[in-house]
């Protein structure tokens, strides 16, 4: 117990840290995790490198030499000035960039390149006297002819095609550059010299033709022109030969105003037709229409002013005056009082005949008179009419002979007009024309275009051995990371949590920082808050807290699980509760002797024989921590001891005195002890070291426990970079923190974990 020492409990939180999957690891814990893999597989790394720079080298440093690159240039001016304005120009360049991408083109055309050859044959340039015999074969192949001009051509086309010379409008400039690159400086001067001088040549001869060719087309154009502009004159001349005048606009006008005269005339005289037409058709149709109001008024009259009818509503009168009398003196049954009445009766009768046979003589008198009124004004109408049908036949026998003179002259004057803009049309295009020679003419004695920049000189010296110096050692440096990496891969060993989740399957319970990742004075408080992690995992596991009985073991030896065994119950106890540690391997006990427990007490053997009481051997580490230790001296057999009933009956008469009891047992993979105590407790917890648990032997372990129906409550990984454990990010908590180092003393002297010396235990890896 002496090489333990006390540390400062801190509170456990309530949450849980998940089980399934490791958070990702930031980037600087990446690069540690890198570093960590070189480290782990330097040798390799070492070797790949050394090989790949070797022979790498030695390829670059005797096979390459250093290339010059000569260079020429031709200019292309994009605008020129005006020679009689001065002003600036772009002439026939209206895509200056596509215009000296066709120039680059023509410099590389076959005309320029056999110019170029022709004048080289004979110079003796090793550029052409080195081809290679497979060059030669491609020439006589391609071109069937082996005559040295043609072998020269040939040679330029290759090296034109391979990249050797390159000709390309430099970037942002009026620049067109011929580019060789060659270990012979001097031959690649005269090469691209040629190359200037040839295209000047080709490009003179050219230009002059093309403006020549140009004038002579202008020329041609500009007679053509004259010739249709002396036939346009004279057609126009006899048009207006006949008026005397070429302008007819004043007369078009007169005609139109006679003409629109003319037809408001007209207009008129068809309303005055139309007028009378109505009036006789209306006189036609009052024959059988009913009679005026005025003709009844004077028919009334008439009737009242006959003298018979007069002198019978005299009797009438008297009569009724008569009757009336009678009426008041006699009854009305009184013959005489009849009588009267009758011959009243009679008298209106009489009275009304003579009335209808009056009306009946007006109206055949006014009838006479109606029909003579009506024949008289209908008879002046229709003459009326005549003459106004007559009078607009003529109208419109003059309005068709004006409208006719009109629309000729109209037809003159539009024929001659489209002559006129014809001719001023060929007119325009006739001085179009001749300023276009003109300025053709006053263009030649203007620079030219295109121009000598610079004649051929050294650019650029590479020497590309450098550079692919550089890159071999970055892509040996690549190819030895890469080897290094791919023989990790293919290492069977779990170096980290990640690979048991990934690759296992099985719940990770928490881990435990490698001592070779953290610093010293950080370490006590990273691992305090480990064992932190798993304490509150296991307590929080499928909602039922931490089991009393738990068996810690792991797949093979040296994969921590003795030592993890004692830190868990020493902070298990610094927590409060009352912990059991057993020793149950007993074929390798260390648990007694890390502890420094009394070699007396540690009688593990006698007591699952029965030949000690537990209680008289337990040792008391600290408080509530206590232990049953074995050791080696009973040459029991420890599987037949673990097989015995009173083995699982002392177990949970154990587990029924302590808040836990934890189980150290033998590997699982070694021996079968192991899968006994997993049985009798029920639960278990695997330890596995990074770097040298395997992900076979976990696998292993975990389906026989499974075959036993054995609960596994997850795995606990040892010396994991800090980079991936649950509380990464505490160490640079901590770290960035600025604690003085009294303050470190103070709060990280002391250490939960035992000491990480191999020397100690045979059987386990340490944690740290």
């Amino acid at each position: 117990m002496d090489d333990l020492t006390k540390y400062e409990d801190e509170v456990l939180g309530p949450n849980m840290t998940g089980f399934a999957q490791m958070p990702e690891v930031a980037g600087t814990s990446a690069f540690d995790m890198i570093a960590s893999v070189l480290l782990r597989r330097w040798r390799t790394a070492l070797i790949v490198f050394s090989l790949i720079c070797g022979i790498g080298l030695s390829v670059i440093w005797l096979g390459i030499s250093p290339a010059y690159e000569v260079t020429g240039a031709i200019r292309v001016a994009p605008i020129l000035s005006n020679i009689l304005t001065g002003e600036a120009d772009r002439g026939e360049v209206s895509n200056y960039q596509s215009f000296m991408n066709t120039q680059a083109e023509m410099m590389t055309s076959t005309q320029v390149i056999q110019r170029v050859a022709d004048d080289l044959t004979g110079k003796n340039l090793s550029f052409f006297e080195n081809m290679s015999s497979d060059m030669v074969d491609i020439i006589e192949h391609k071109f069937g002819s082996t005559s040295k001009n043609t072998d020269y051509a040939a040679c330029l086309k290759m090296a034109i095609n391979n990249g050797v010379i390159v000709v390309a409008p430099a970037k942002y400039t009026e620049l067109i550059k011929i580019t060789m690159e060659s270990g012979k400086p001097e031959e690649s001067r005269v090469i691209v010299d040629t190359f200037i001088r040839a295209y000047m040549a080709i490009e003179g001869l050219r230009s002059t033709q093309d403006e020549d060719q140009t004038l002579d087309v202008l020329e041609a154009k500009r007679r053509t022109l004259a010739e249709k502009l002396q036939g346009h004159r004279e057609a126009i001349r006899q048009l207006a030969q006949e008026y005397g005048t070429e302008s007819l606009d004043t007369r078009q006008n007169m005609m139109l105003e006679g003409v629109s005269s003319i037809l408001s005339e007209l207009t008129r005289v068809e309303s005055q037709r139309i007028s009378l037409e109505s009036r006789i058709q209306q006189l036609n149709e009052q024959k059988d229409s009913a009679m005026p109001d005025e003709w009844l008024k004077q028919r009334t009259e008439y009737i009242n002013s006959d003298p018979t009818v007069q002198e019978v509503i005299r009797n009438v009168v008297r009569l009724e005056q008569d009757l009336m009398i009678a009426r008041q003196t006699m009854k009305p049954e009184n013959p005489i009082l009849q009588q009267k009445e009758e011959f009243l009766d009679s008298f209106k009768k009489r009275l009304e005949e003579k009335r209808e046979e009056v009306g009946k003589n007006f109206d055949a008198m006014m009838d006479q008179e109606v029909t003579q009124a009506r024949s008289n004004e209908l008879l002046k109408i229709q003459n009326e009419l005549d003459m106004v049908v007559a009078y607009e036949k003529r109208l419109r026998e003059k309005l068709d002979t004006e409208d006719e003179k009109a629309i000729e002259m109209g037809r003159k004057q539009l024929k001659i007009k489209d002559m006129e803009y014809q001719y001023q049309l060929d007119e325009d295009m006739y001085d179009t024309v001749m300023r276009r020679i003109q300025t053709l003419e006053m263009e030649r004695k203007r620079p030219a275009r295109v121009s000598v920049a610079y004649h051929a000189d050294i650019a650029s010296i590479r020497d590309k051995r450098i550079k692919y110096t550089f890159a071999l050692a970055f892509m040996a440096l690549v190819g030895a990371m890469g080897v290094a990496f791919l023989k990790d891969k293919t290492d069977p060993s779990l170096q980290s949590p990640e690979d048991i989740v990934n690759r296992i399957g099985i719940r990770l319970i928490g881990t435990t920082t490698s001592p070779r990742t953290i610093k010293k004075a950080f370490l006590p408080r990273q691992l305090t808050e480990d064992y932190q992690t798993i304490r509150a995992n296991l307590g929080l596991l499928d909602g039922g807290g931490m089991p009393k009985k738990l068996v810690v073991t792991s797949p093979g030896m040296r994969d921590g699980k003795t030592t993890f065994s004692v830190n868990l119950a020493t902070s298990l106890s610094r927590a409060g509760k009352k912990v059991l540690l057993i020793d149950a391997d007993m074929r390798k006990p260390d648990i007694g002797r890390l502890l420094n427990v009394p070699k007396d007490t540690r009688r593990l053997q006698d007591v699952l024989m029965g030949h000690v009481p537990a209680e008289s051997v337990l040792a008391v580490v600290s408080p509530g921590l206590h232990v049953l230790s074995a050791d080696m001296r009973n040459s029991v057999d420890p599987y037949e001891l673990l097989v015995l009933p009173e083995t699982a009956e002392l177990i949970n008469v154990l587990a029924e005195q302590y808040d836990h009891v934890i189980i150290d047992t033998p590997p699982v993979l070694a021996f079968p002890d192991a899968l006994i105590l997993a049985k009798i407790s029920g639960a278990v917890i695997l330890t596995s070291f990074a770097g040298h648990t395997t992900g076979p032997d976990l696998k292993e372990t975990k389906d026989r426990l499974t075959q036993i129906d054995v609960k596994i409550l997850g795995t606990v990984m040892s010396n994991v970079h800090v980079g991936h454990t649950y509380y990464r990010y505490g160490y640079n908590y901590y770290s960035q923190g600025g604690r003085t180092n009294k303050n470190r003393r103070r709060h990280g002297a002391d250490t939960l974990l035992l000491p990480s010396d191999k020397s100690k235990e045979d059987t386990d890896q340490p944690t740290s």
